[in-house]
């Protein structure tokens, strides 16, 4: 019989226990009881705990039974891979080395085999590379001069297995969470042959057969990758007995970022029959990069299901982008867009805008391995470009308030907490497309570093970066892609021809060394606006200010497009900040735009409340 008695819209302990009570006691047997006594009360903590157990028990599992409410890892990934959903492991830090090699040896080649190793350290610590292939050189003497060798991060494993087909469940599993799956390799030898059978990792059923030699990659517990081989139907299965042997390396993912010197540790005397080999400290052109770690629970979730919408084509933008991501480790961030938003206009293109993990620009062959993967999945050949996104920085200058008499830290300490705050909101909240600058979170951001802030009082300016060719007219289009209030007009400085000159401009930027007409090279010069639209270059030489330039671009205060003509500059330090003020301190970007703050654009100076 249906007892209304027991309300089931709270399941915690205590409401469960006074639930019971309240039941019993609406019961002629136990309506006298005194449900405080102690053998009565421990029955109730008994019944209530037991419920209260179940109702968490199968409320977590109702939970893990879904890609939207999952917490735990495996869960997430069991259910990417319903969706054919590989989540992304580490990449491995890169980077090209050039050094020499003397060696007694003097028949050529010269052989540097794949797996060979360096050590190379920054702040984190001590690293080991290795080379991704075997390469050889050739020389006149017994001195090798090796130029542009790729290495990336990490030692080179061997995981065995044997097949067992009399086990129909068998796993092959890869016990180390840190794979770099770029890098496996899956040889399998077969009837105790010492050549191996070379299988490849196959994305789908696509084009293959019984005799395929192919492996699927997938997501198993705790961060680690399983192989799956065929079934006979849809790839070969190997024999019985066969040894599978996969090779992979494993990585240390971003913290082995920002390495520019590597010493060798390998010996390379046996595998170039010599005696002797020296080898100097291997440099590079630029730090090691490229890098990332193993994909996060969130980027599983969000990913997977647009993955699989994708159904092994790009026609949608969310096509493009889920394929590319899913794919490429090293991007960090992709926004897809008609060509006909391009300038020129492109119609019938497609253009990819990405952003490299740990990097600004994607090198030019990533670029291409995108275009070229995209290729099968698309109608129409040659609508694929990649294009580069157009950073904007945010400069900051904040006074913050704090009540000395609620903490211990000094303003340096509060100096450099306010700092981490900032950095971390422009990782965590920008840094990406489609990113737009809150102006009332960022502020609250602040005021949440420490207990003892009180208020800030912050001013928000745009800032895009230009780097002309040195001694050369250079012209720039500058998208800051929000309006400006040019009704900034204060104080009278000068004039430009017969326009006012205001000292609140609304355009203004860092000091470079300007050439003029005729030739003549003024250091301390600016561009600024007029306030009616044009762009000047000026010089100010203990606050006297002399136009050099009455008309070097200009601005359209409605939209923030920027023009600059034939800037001639002999010096700037590594390029020229332009200073815009929004008409509103809400930062918005769209298409191609992020935005960053460099903690270079930042000034904060903390101050005790005034009372």
């Amino acid at each position: 019989m249906a007892n209304s008695s027991i309300d089931l819209t709270s399941l915690d302990f205590n409401t469960l226990k006074q639930n019971f009570i309240t039941y019993l006691q609406s019961q002629d047997t136990f309506k006298d009881y005194n449900f405080g006594a102690s053998n009565i009360s421990t029955l109730l903590d008994v019944m209530s705990y037991n419920t209260f157990m179940n109702s968490f028990y199968l409320n977590m599992v109702a939970s893990e039974m879904f890609l939207d409410s999952a917490q735990k890892y495996n869960s997430v990934v069991s259910h990417a891979k319903e969706l054919n959903y590989v989540p992304r492991s580490f990449k491995s830090s890169s980077a090209n080395i050039s050094f020499t090699v003397v060696t007694d040896r003097i028949s050529n080649p010269f052989t540097i085999p794949k797996g060979t190793r360096f050590i190379g350290t920054n702040a984190n610590g001590s690293y080991t590379f290795s080379t991704t292939e075997t390469t050889t050189y050739v020389s006149s003497s017994n001195t090798y001069s090796i130029s542009g060798l790729s290495v990336s991060e990490g030692v080179y494993v061997n995981e065995s297995f044997t097949i067992d087909t009399t086990q129909p469940t068998q796993t092959f599993l890869l016990s180390n969470p840190n794979i770099d799956t770029d890098s496996l390799t899956v040889s399998v030898y077969e009837n105790n042959s010492n050549t191996p059978i070379i299988f490849t990792k196959a994305e789908n059923l696509f084009g293959l057969n019984e005799l395929s030699n192919i492996y699927f990659l997938q997501g198993a517990q705790s961060n680690q990758y399983e192989v799956v081989f065929g079934d006979g139907l849809f790839g070969r299965v190997p024999v019985n007995g066969a040894t599978v042997i996969t090779n992979y390396r494993v990585s240390a993912g971003t913290d082995a970022d920002g390495v520019n010197r590597f010493n060798l540790v390998s010996d390379l005397t046996t595998s170039n029959y010599a005696q002797s080999i020296i080898a100097s400290v291997a440099t590079t052109t630029s730090p090691s990069s490229k890098s990332s770690n193993s994909q996060p629970i969130e980027s599983i979730r969000f990913e997977a299901p647009r993955y699989f919408a994708t159904q092994q084509r790009a026609v949608t933008n969310d096509d493009y982008a889920s394929l590319v991501m899913s794919n490429f480790t090293q991007i960090e961030g992709v926004n897809v867009y008609g060509g006909e938003l391009l300038n020129p206009k492109q119609y019938g293109a497609v253009a990819l805008c990405i952003k490299p993990a740990g990097g600004l620009i994607a090198p030019d062959y990533l670029k291409a391995q995108i275009v070229n993967y995209l290729a099968p999945f698309i109608g129409l050949p040659n609508r694929v470009i990649i294009t580069d996104p157009k950073y904007i920085y945010c400069s900051i200058v904040s006074t913050v308030q704090y009540d000395p008499t609620t903490t211990t830290k000094s303003i340096p300490n509060l100096n450099t907490l306010i700092n981490q705050t900032i950095h971390n909101f422009s990782i965590v909240n920008l840094e990406l497309f489609n990113k737009d600058f809150r102006y009332s979170k960022f502020t609250a951001a602040i005021d949440n570093t420490d207990n003892s802030i009180t208020s800030n009082d912050t001013e928000i300016q745009i800032v895009k970066r230009i780097t002309p060719l040195l001694n050369y007219p250079s012209t720039f289009v500058i998208e800051f892609n929000n309006p400006t209030n040019q009704e900034n007009r204060n104080a009278l400085i000068g004039y430009n021809g017969g326009s006012p000159f205001y000292d609140e401009p609304v355009i203004t930027s860092s000091s470079f060394t300007y050439v003029d007409s005729n030739g003549v090279s003024w250091p301390n010069s600016y561009i600024r606006d007029d306030n009616y639209g044009t762009l000047v270059v000026y010089t100010d030489v203990n606050n006297v200010f002399t136009i050099l330039n009455p008309s070097i671009g200009s601005i359209d205060y409605s939209t923030g497009l920027v023009n600059i003509r034939n800037i001639l500059t002999s010096y700037y330090n590594n390029y020229i900040s332009l200073y815009m003020l929004p008409s509103n301190k809400d930062i918005l970007v769209n298409r191609d735009k992020i935005l960053i703050i460099d903690l270079s654009d930042v000034t904060i100076n903390v101050i005790p409340t005034q009372k």
